[in-house]
């Protein structure tokens, strides 16, 4: 069985991620997208900015939709408590 057969998705996002620049803007100059990853407009759009944008906005990106879960999960507990 050839390795890329099952979770081949994956394994193209993870080689965009690991693409992509420490710090210059390359936006639009993704080779992933364009050959190697379905739906990359709407799946795998964090692979795609990590590797267009550079890593410091990868790790921006993540931090920003973490802090969104938890100002969630504590507004979801304040409601809960005024309740």
């Amino acid at each position: 069985m050839a390795p890329l057969q099952h979770g081949s998705q994956l394994t193209q996002s993870l080689i965009a991620i690991g693409r992509g620049s420490g710090s210059a803007w390359e936006l639009g100059d993704s080779v992933q997208k364009l050959l190697y990853l379905p739906e990359a407009h709407t799946d795998f759009l964090f692979a795609v900015l990590a590797e267009e944008a550079g890593a410091p906005w990868g790790l921006l990106t993540l931090g920003l939709f973490l802090a969104l879960v938890g100002r969630s999960f504590y507004i979801a507990d304040w409601r809960r408590m005024a309740d």
